[in-house]
């Protein structure tokens, strides 16, 4: 049982840290409670958090960097901050370097690496995907680069993979990276935007294991595809480590590839008539970004302003929020667009700038000795980086 605590209005872009909302307001300025502090303009990037330090890059390269109570550290010019995971931020100088800084804010200078397609799944490699020209398309490849000794360790082209025919033009088209997964047992794992994922061999780029389409099927959906197809659906796959196990959402469909399986075992949850438990007919508005917090999957229906949480080891659908209360405009339809999990709270954001912040009272359902809360301050969310 969750219950609204507070709003916040005004709300662009928001982070939780130190479990207090720090967010971008609607005027251009850095807040966190009554304390603000002006930007330039509305930041070209989302708030960083790295290093117990908030940073933050505008549309003309300007930035600035605060701490924790927001008073300024830094600002100047030409730097566009992004975030590579927890090991690393980065920024790209004058197009022609890549300049990361670790945890103990050392700079490191590398080539120049395209801030769209790159991610750092260690504290080792930088992973990334680019586009080469031949005579008739552009073909994508994904390359490892070793930071220590700043060179390429592999490159694997997707052309070795062939081509997939488009099912409603009959086109043969060339497979492109949807989303780098992350490194789980030395395999590398890679989300195509057709037929499924690959494992590549994190030190040689081998193409290791291949899965264009789920093993097994278990209970009902109110998608059509889901009976006549075994192929993906697309989500903002994340790989939770601990378990071994790539998680995905969409629709009123639950996606498991058990990676500590040889090979990987992939299965597919119809959700059906768990959301039909809280008279949800169709959950064709379920956000395709969610959040695991040890064994609960947290989600939100977009259009329907509702959340709920996912018991990732039952597959049973143990809670879902009440329609959220929103500020209807005359121009625009208000949405949920984000969602946080903090200890035991749940942040929600609105289409229309409103924070919403839920808090646990209770729990009256079972979660079992499998899926027990941890305490305030010890559970451990996946996020994306």
């Amino acid at each position: 049982m969750f219950k609204l605590i507070s709003k916040i209005d005004n709300v662009r872009d928001y982070v939780i840290y130190k479990g207090k909302p720090y967010y971008i307001n609607t005027s251009h300025e850095f807040q966190c409670g009554e304390k603000k502090q002006m930007l330039y303009k509305m930041p070209l990037d989302p708030i960083i958090v790295f290093n117990n330090k908030f940073y933050f890059s505008e549309w003309e390269n300007n930035y600035k960097i605060f701490d924790e109570n927001l008073e300024l550290i830094e600002e100047g010019k030409d730097r566009v901050f992004y975030k590579l995971s927890e090991f690393y931020i980065a920024y790209n100088r004058n197009g022609k370097n890549t300049i990361l800084i670790d945890k103990k804010d050392n700079l490191i200078e590398l080539e120049y690496i395209d801030r769209s397609s790159i991610r750092a799944f260690s504290n080792k490699y930088i992973y990334m995907y680019i586009y080469k020209k031949n005579k008739t398309r552009n073909i994508m490849s994904i390359r490892a680069f070793s930071i220590q000794n700043k060179e390429r360790l592999w490159e694997f082209p997707l052309s070795l993979l062939g081509t997939y025919k488009n099912p409603y033009t009959d086109e043969e088209k060339v497979f492109q990276v949807r989303r780098l997964i992350g490194i789980y047992n030395n395999i590398f794992w890679v989300f195509l935007n057709a037929e499924g994922f690959i494992g590549l061999d994190i030190e040689t780029g081998e193409l290791k294991y291949r899965i264009p389409e789920y093993h097994q099927a278990i209970g009902k959906t109110s998608t059509s595809s889901y009976d006549h197809s075994k192929g993906f659906f697309r989500s903002d796959y994340l790989l939770n480590s601990e378990k071994g196990k790539i998680l995905g959402l969409a629709v009123d469909v639950f996606i498991e590839i058990d990676l500590t399986q040889e090979p990987p075992f992939v299965t597919q949850y119809g959700l059906q008539e768990e959301f039909e438990k809280y008279n949800i007919k169709k959950a064709n508005d379920t956000a395709e970004d969610f959040v695991v917090q040890d064994n609960l999957l947290y989600f939100y229906l977009a259009e329907q302003l509702r959340f709920g949480i996912l018991d990732i080891n039952t597959k049973e659908i143990i809670y879902v929020s009440e329609p959220i209360a929103v500020v209807e405009r005359d121009d625009s339809f208000t949405r949920l667009r984000d969602l946080k999990v903090s200890e035991n709270k749940v942040y929600i954001l609105d289409s229309n700038h409103t924070l919403h912040i839920f808090e646990r009272e209770k729990l009256n359902f079972e979660l079992g000795t499998s899926c027990k809360l941890a305490p305030a301050g010890e559970a451990k969310s996946y996020y994306r980086n």
